[in-house]
Formats: C-alpha cells, sequence, structure tokens
C-alpha cells in the first residue's frame, strides 16, 4: 500500500549572500556551487566523524532551506551561528513553527535533486540507498492539503511509529536511532552525503583515513526475530557484538537497524544475541546496507 510521511518543524532557512559559504564549512558536502532550484543531502559531524545532523539543503535562490532530522535543528543551528565570521552576510532563522514537509515514495524513472514549485509548497525528488522520494516542503496549511489529496488517493499516513518501520526496512537512519548511537556516515552506507574531494570541516579527518583505508569496523544491517532486541550493544554468541540502533514490532516480529562487524554481515545469516548468561535471541538479516560505489 502506498504511504507518506509529514514532518512537522526542524526546518531552517538561510539568508544572505554567504548562505552557501557557510553551510559548505561545516557539512560534508560541497554547497559552495549548489546550483539554484537544486537540493542536495549532507550530514553535519562532530570531531570524531560521527554523526549529528542529516539534511537535505534546498537553493531556492533568494534564500537556503534545511531541512533537518527530527529534533535535530536546534544544535545546527547553533553551530552555523558559532561557526560564521563577522564578515559574512547570513542569517540563520527557524521555521520550526507553520512549516512541514511531506515523503512520499515513488517508482520509476526520475530527476533527482531539482527543485519545482507549484504554488507555496515547493518540492524535489532524492534517493538513499534504494528509495527514491518526492519531498514537498512549504507551509503546514497547505502540507496537510496535499497529505489529505493523497489519503483520498489511497495513501496511509504514516504515524511516527510506523516511519521509523518504514525506514528500519530500507536502511535509513532514524532520528531515535540517532539517540541511542551516532554513527559514522560511512557506517550506514550514506557515502552520497560527502564529497571526498572538498576542503575542511568538522570530522573530515576521521572520513578520510576510513576512506583511505578502505575497510569498515561495522556495517548497516536490517534484522528480523521474533522477540524484542533492547536497543543498544548486545553481544553475539561466538563473539563479536551488536549494535542496535533502533526496532519497532509489526505482526508479532521485531525489525531492527543494526550494526555489526562485515565478516558476519550475510543476508540470511541468523545472529545470536545474548541478553543475559543464560538467554539468547534469534534475529536474521534481512538486508545488508553497503554502499559499494566507488568514492
Amino acid at each position: 500500500m502506498r504511504s507518506h510521511h509529514v514532518h512537522k518543524g526542524d526546518i531552517s532557512v538561510l539568508i544572505g549572500d554567504d548562505s552557501l559559504a557557510l553551510l559548505h564549512s561545516v557539512t560534508t558536502q560541497d554547497l559552495q556551487d549548489l546550483s539554484e532550484s537544486h537540493t542536495q543531502t549532507c550530514c553535519i559531524l562532530d570531531v570524531s566523524g560521527r554523526i549529528e545532523d542529516r539534511m537535505v539543503v534546498w537553493n531556492l535562490g533568494d534564500q537556503v532551506a534545511l531541512l533537518h532530522m527530527k529534533g535535530r535543528a536546534a544544535s545546527t543551528r547553533e553551530l552555523l551561528v558559532r561557526s560564521k565570521s563577522w564578515k559574512q552576510n547570513v542569517d540563520v532563522i527557524a521555521l520550526d513553527e507553520g512549516f512541514s514537509a511531506l515523503f512520499t515514495e515513488v517508482q520509476g524513472e526520475h530527476v533527482m535533486n531539482c527543485v519545482e514549485q507549484q504554488g507555496s509548497i515547493f518540492f524535489t525528488i532524492v534517493q538513499t540507498l534504494g528509495t527514491v522520494e518526492m519531498i514537498h516542503l512549504g507551509p503546514s496549511q497547505d502540507i496537510e492539503i496535499s497529505s489529505k489529496n493523497l489519503i483520498e488517493q489511497g495513501s496511509n499516513l504514516r504515524n511516527s511509529v510506523e516511519e521509523d518501520l518504514y525506514r528500519i526496512k530500507r536502511g535509513h537512519l532514524t532520528s531515535s536511532g540517532l539517540k541511542i548511537h551516532r554513527p559514522i556516515p560511512l557506517e550506514v552506507a550514506l557515502e552520497e552525503d560527502i564529497s571526498f574531494t572538498k576542503g575542511c570541516y568538522i570530522g573530515q579527518e576521521i572520513i578520510a583515513r576510513m576512506d583511505a583505508r578502505d575497510a569498515l569496523a561495522r556495517i548497516s544491517v536490517t534484522v528480523e526475530g521474533d522477540s524484542e532486541v533492547p536497543s543498544g550493544r548486545h553481544p553475539l554468541e561466538g563473539g563479536g557484538r551488536i549494535i542496535v540502533m533502533s526496532t519497532m514490532e509489526e505482526s508479532g516480529s521485531w525489525w531492527s537497524m543494526c550494526l555489526v562487524h562485515p565478516d558476519i554481515a550475510h543476508v540470511g545469516a541468523v545472529l545470536h544475541i545474548k541478553m543475559d548468561e543464560n538467554t539468547s535471541v534469534e534475529s536474521n538479516i534481512r538486508n545488508i546496507w553497503k554502499n559499494l560505489q566507488p568514492s
């Protein structure tokens, strides 16, 4: 069944001639030459290369809009304000009230990362791993009308729990998972969010080192089991550990987004996750998420 999700708030706008230059200096992407009416996904990292926020950047011409992960907007705005030099002409504005985004999956061939406008709503198409989505961005009342129109056409409106389950099954980082463990982008197959040729940014040394080594200690997998595995770190029978970032139940099955060592990341593999000295839970790897495209 078709479905969509409405993301309320966690939107920022940058106004000023130096908006893209400021974003370029603190994010993982080369944004200083982002063309007007185009979008780009990128990350904000900490000094250890771990994800603080993942954004969709929209160059709307007279302003640059930022669509943040849920709950991550405030910290990113603070970073932008701190990073702005006195010479730069940039204002950082919060649009947490009165503006929303709508995500709906689309099929077929599409032009990626171009912005179009219908009335007060902007929309673009982005891809994360194998999922292609159209994102609508605009005033909340107009986004609500778009959502109702989709419902009338047979689409189901995903609530926050259903949204996390949707993301887990597709290998996407979730805002709830980010609260449990903040991965390095390469661990969760977000190479497309990174420019490997741009200059310095926070966490860049870690990313460059991992890219040069061409080896990961952990990669992301989606697992399914009959029993809940709480979020956090757990030992595996036979050695090693699994990091469960987010987990959701559906019809008696528990789906989890996890990090494991690449040597055990095989579709169909059975993991025995130790809950205590005498109890273990069996989970099956349904998908592995590793971007195989060369950087």
